[in-house]
C-alpha cells in the first residue's frame, strides 16, 4: 500500500513538471501604464540630456581653441595685415571681421539702396538686421557674441538631431571638420546652421510648425538656407506638417527676393548682384580648367607624372589584394584627387578644392548608411552642389559647413573615419587653414 502511494505521489508530481499549472497573469492597473511610459521618458530625456552636455563640452573646448589659434596667430605674427585693410575690432580678434563683414556692416548702416543694384544685394538681409539692432552696444561686439551664442546652438542642434543618437561624435565630427573655425566668423553662416540643424531635430521629434519657423530664419540668413526644405518635406508626417515645414523656408526666401525686387526695381537684383566682376566667379567653366591645368603640367614634367601615375597604380593593385576593394577605391579617389589639386593654380583654390575633394566621399557615405539618411543626404549634397556651381570654388570651405549631415556621416560611418590619426590630421589642417584667414577670403 505504501508502495503504491509513493508511486501515485512520483507519478503526480511528473505529471505536473510535464504540464504546468497556468498562472494568471496580472493585468497592469490602469494608472500603471502611464506610469511606465513617464519613466521610459524621463529615461530619455536624461540620456538626451547627457548628450546634448556632451556636445556643450565639445563645443567648449573648440570655442577655446579657436579663439587661442586666432589671437596666438595674431600675437605671432602668423596672421597680420600688412596693408591695413581692415579696422581692427575686438583686438587680436580682428581676423574674425574681416572680409565680408565690412559689406554686412555697410548694408546695415546705409540699406540696400533704392532704385538701383548693386553688390549690396549680394547679402542677405538677417545679419544687416542683427548689427543694426545693436543699438549702443558696438556692431562688432555685438555680432561677436551671436556668433558665439549660436555656434553653441549649431553644436546641439547638429547632436539632437543626429539620427543614431551619437551625437557627441556628431559634434566632434563638426569641431574637426576642416574649416570649421569659419563659424566664428562675423557672418550670418552660424545663424543659418544653427537654425538648419534645430529644423532638422524638432522635425524628428514631431514638431513641425517650431520647423518650419526656424527654416524660415535660415532661408533668410544665407540664401542656400532655403534648402532645408528639401529634408524637411521629406521627413514631416503628414500633409499638412509638410507643407508648413517645408513651405516656411521657402516662402522666407521668395520674400526675400521680392523685397530685394521692390527696393531695387530689378527682379533678378540678387542674381545680377552674384555676377558683378568683383566676385571673381568664372560659373562652372572651372570644369574645363583643371584637366588644362594638369594637362600643361603634364607637358612640362611628363616623367614625373608618369612615374607617379605608375607607382599609384601598383600601390592600388597592392591595396586591392592585401586589403579589399573598398581601401583600394579610397586609394585611387585620393591619387585622383591629389592630380587635380596638382592643377590648382594658386593655394586659395588649392585648400578649398582640398575640402571639396574630403567632402564627396563623405557625401557617399552618408548615401550608403541606408533610407533613413536619404533625405538628409539629398539636403547635403544639393548644399554641395549649390555651393561647387555658385561660380568661385574659393568659399566652397565655408558654404559647405552648413551642409550639416555630413558630420552624421562620420559619427555613424566606418569606424575608420573616427580613427585618431584621422582626427589630428583634421586638427592640424583646421589650424593651418585657421592662420591663412586674413590672407585668403573665407
Amino acid at each position: 500500500m505504501q508502495q503504491t502511494v509513493t508511486w501515485i505521489g512520483t507519478a503526480w508530481a511528473r505529471a505536473l513538471e510535464r504540464y504546468p499549472r497556468r498562472v494568471a497573469q496580472r493585468v497592469p492597473a490602469v494608472r500603471e501604464v502611464p506610469g511606465r511610459l513617464a519613466i521610459r521618458e524621463r529615461i530619455a530625456a536624461s540620456v538626451e540630456q547627457h548628450v546634448l552636455l556632451a556636445a556643450g563640452a565639445v563645443w567648449a573646448a573648440w570655442l577655446a581653441a579657436v579663439l587661442g589659434v586666432v589671437i596666438g596667430g595674431v600675437e605671432a605674427g602668423a596672421i597680420s595685415d600688412p596693408h591695413h585693410s581692415w579696422l581692427h575690432y575686438g583686438g587680436p580678434l580682428w581676423p574674425l571681421f574681416t572680409w565680408d563683414f565690412g559689406w554686412y556692416h555697410s548694408v546695415a548702416v546705409l540699406g540696400y539702396p533704392h532704385g538701383q543694384g548693386g553688390p549690396f544685394y549680394a547679402f542677405f538681409p538677417l545679419w544687416p538686421l542683427v548689427l543694426r539692432a545693436s543699438g549702443s552696444i558696438p556692431d562688432w561686439a555685438a555680432a561677436l557674441a551671436v556668433v558665439v551664442a549660436a555656434s553653441g546652438l549649431a553644436f546641439l542642434g547638429v547632436a539632437a538631431a543626429s539620427p543614431s543618437g551619437q551625437g557627441r561624435r556628431a559634434a566632434l565630427a563638426l569641431a574637426c571638420w576642416p574649416g570649421s573655425f569659419m563659424l566664428l566668423l562675423a557672418y550670418p553662416d552660424v545663424l543659418a546652421l544653427a537654425a538648419a540643424a534645430w529644423a532638422a531635430a524638432l522635425v524628428l521629434r514631431g514638431r513641425p510648425f517650431l520647423a518650419g519657423a526656424l527654416g524660415a530664419v535660415a532661408a533668410v540668413a544665407r540664401p542656400t538656407g532655403f534648402l532645408i526644405a528639401i529634408p524637411l518635406l521629406l521627413v514631416a508626417r503628414g500633409p499638412r506638417a509638410r507643407g508648413v515645414a517645408a513651405g516656411a523656408p521657402l516662402a522666407a526666401a521668395v520674400a526675400v527676393q521680392i523685397y530685394f525686387w521692390r527696393r531695387s526695381g530689378d527682379a533678378l537684383a540678387f542674381i545680377h548682384a552674384q555676377e558683378l566682376p568683383i566676385w571673381h566667379r568664372n560659373g562652372p567653366s572651372r570644369f574645363s580648367k583643371w584637366p588644362g591645368h594638369v594637362a600643361h603640367a603634364f607637358s612640362v614634367h611628363a616623367t614625373l607624372l608618369i612615374g607617379a601615375a605608375l607607382v599609384g597604380v601598383v600601390l592600388v593593385a597592392l591595396v586591392a589584394r592585401r586589403l579589399g576593394r573598398w581601401y583600394a577605391g579610397a586609394l585611387a579617389y585620393g591619387l585622383v584627387a591629389a592630380a587635380l589639386l596638382f592643377g590648382a593654380q594658386t593655394t586659395q583654390t588649392r585648400i578649398e578644392s582640398a575640402v571639396l575633394a574630403v567632402a564627396v566621399p563623405i557625401l557617399g557615405v552618408l548615401w550608403w548608411l541606408g533610407p533613413r539618411y536619404r533625405p538628409w543626404a539629398l539636403f547635403a549634397t544639393a548644399v554641395v552642389a549649390v555651393s561647387f556651381l555658385s561660380g568661385t570654388v574659393t568659399s566652397f570651405a565655408r558654404q559647405a559647413l552648413f551642409a550639416f549631415p555630413v558630420y552624421w556621416a562620420v559619427a555613424d560611418g566606418p569606424r575608420p573615419l573616427r580613427h585618431p590619426l584621422v582626427a589630428a590630421a583634421a586638427v592640424a589642417a583646421n589650424v593651418a587653414f585657421a592662420l591663412t584667414l586674413a590672407k585668403y577670403a573665407p
